[in-house]
C-alpha cells in the first residue's frame, strides 16, 4: 500500500470504541475496518539498533502504559511499527475500575494546554475535531485489571508476538487498601509480572484517575524511594530495571529531589509525563461530565504536548546537571509523526504516542518510512 494512500483520521473511526467499556476493547479489541492494513517497515540495520536498559531495540518509537489492554493489543502495536510497548497496567487482584463512559472529547479552545492550568477546568463535547491537532480527550478507567492466572498467561502470549528489536514493559500499580499492606500489595502485583515473564517492569505513580490515594505518589519523593527500593531488591536480582511512570510537576526543587530519590533506590529510567489532571464538566450546566463520584480525570491528545515537552526538558536538564544514570521516556500529545523527533530532540530516550496511535495506527509507520 501507498504511505500516500493511508489517512486514516479522521475518516476512519479510533481503534479504542469509546462508546465500549473497557472489558469489551480488551476482549474484541482493536477495532479497524477492512480498510487497515499491515505495512511493509523500512527496518535499520541491526548495528543502528538502540541499547535501552539492556535491551536492543530497533527504534526509539513507544507505546506508554494506557491503550494496550492486552497481547492483541501489544500484536497490533508491535505490528504497527512501535518497538518499546507497554502492557496496560496491572494490579495484585481483578479490579473493574469506573463505568463507561470513559473516553470523552473535549474542547480546548487555546490549543495547548500549559503544565501550570492542570486543576483547570475543560468541557466534555460530542464533536470529533476535523484536525488531528485539535484532538483532546478525557479518559477516566480507574486502571481496571484481570486476575493473576489470565495476566500469566496473556503477558506470555504477548511477549511472544513481539520481533527481534522489540521490546515489551508490563506497567504495575499497587492498590491502597490501607497503609501497612501498600507496599507489600507493589511486590506481589511485581511478582505476577516476574512469574509471567517480564522484561522491564514500570510502576505507575501518577494515574489522576483513580478515587483511592494510590494515584499521585510521584509528589512525594521520600514515598517513591521506599516503593522503589523495595522493587528494584526483588527486580534486580533478576536483571529487570525498574521504570517510574510520573506526571506533571511545576516545582523544579520537587522534581530533582523526585529524581535524586529514585536513582538513589535504583530506579533505571523515568517516564512523564502521565495525563493532565483537569475537572471535565458539561459547558451548558456545569455538571461532571463523568458523574459525581469522577470530579476530575485525565487530559490527554493534542493539547498536552506543550506540558509535555516542558517536563521532558526540565528532566534532561535535572538528569544532566545531576549527573544521574537515568534513562528517559516522553510522552503527551504526540498525533503526528514528527512529534516523536520534537520529543526526542528536546532529550528523551524513547518517544510515545498513545492517544496518536489510537486515533491513527499509522503514525509509526510514517516515522519509519518518514512519509
Amino acid at each position: 500500500m501507498n504511505l500516500n494512500q493511508v489517512n486514516w483520521f479522521p475518516s476512519e473511526k479510533p481503534i479504542y470504541d469509546i462508546n465500549k467499556s473497557w472489558e469489551e476493547n480488551l476482549e474484541k479489541g482493536p477495532f479497524v475496518s477492512d480498510k487497515y492494513k499491515v505495512l511493509e517497515r523500512n527496518w535499520k540495520s541491526k548495528d543502528q539498533w538502540i541499547d535501552f536498559l539492556g535491551h536492543k531495540v530497533a527504534s526509539p518509537l513507544g507505546v506508554p502504559a494506557g491503550p494496550l489492554l492486552n497481547s492483541a493489543w501489544i500484536k497490533f502495536a508491535a505490528e504497527a511499527g512501535f518497538d518499546v510497548v507497554t502492557y496496560k497496567t496491572i494490579r495484585s487482584n481483578p479490579y473493574s475500575g469506573h463505568p463507561v463512559p470513559n473516553v470523552l472529547y473535549i474542547d480546548v479552545p487555546q490549543g495547548q494546554l500549559n503544565k501550570s492550568e492542570s486543576g483547570g477546568t475543560l468541557h466534555a463535547t460530542t464533536q470529533m475535531p476535523g484536525d488531528i491537532e485539535q484532538l483532546a480527550i478525557t479518559n477516566s478507567f480507574g486502571m481496571p485489571s484481570k486476575d493473576r492466572a489470565y495476566l500469566l498467561e496473556d503477558i506470555k502470549k504477548a511477549q511472544s508476538y513481539l520481533a527481534d528489536g522489540q521490546l515489551m514493559i508490563v506497567s504495575i500499580t499497587g492498590t491502597a487498601a490501607n497503609a501497612s499492606d501498600f507496599i507489600q500489595d507493589f511486590l506481589d502485583v511485581a511478582n505476577i509480572a516476574l512469574d509471567a515473564g517480564a522484561k522491564v517492569i514500570e510502576v505507575n505513580y501518577s494515574c489522576p484517575n483513580v478515587c483511592t490515594g494510590e494515584g499521585q505518589i510521584y509528589n512525594n519523593p521520600d514515598e517513591v524511594y521506599k516503593i522503589s527500593k523495595a522493587l528494584v531488591d526483588i527486580l534486580q536480582p533478576k536483571g529487570v530495571p525498574l521504570i517510574i511512570k510520573v506526571g506533571v510537576m511545576e516545582d523544579r526543587e520537587l522534581m530533582t529531589k523526585l529524581f535524586r530519590r529514585a536513582e538513589e533506590a535504583g530506579v533505571a529510567a523515568i517516564a512523564g509525563i502521565n495525563t493532565m489532571s483537569m475537572k471535565i464538566t458539561d459547558s451548558k450546566t456545569g455538571a461532571p461530565s463523568l458523574g459525581e463520584n469522577r470530579l476530575t480525570s485525565g487530559v490527554c491528545g493534542a493539547p498536552i504536548r506543550s506540558a509535555a515537552l516542558d517536563w521532558v526538558r526540565n528532566a534532561r536538564s535535572i538528569v544532566n546537571d545531576n549527573k544521574l544514570n537515568l534513562k528517559l521516556l516522553g510522552c503527551g500529545g504526540v498525533v503526528l509523526p514528527e512529534h516523536f523527533d520534537d520529543f526526542l530532540e528536546q532529550g528523551v530516550d524513547i518517544a510515545m504516542s498513545a492517544t496518536g496511535l489510537m486515533w491513527d495506527p499509522y503514525i509509526a509507520m510514517k516515522w519509519h518510512n518518514k512519509l
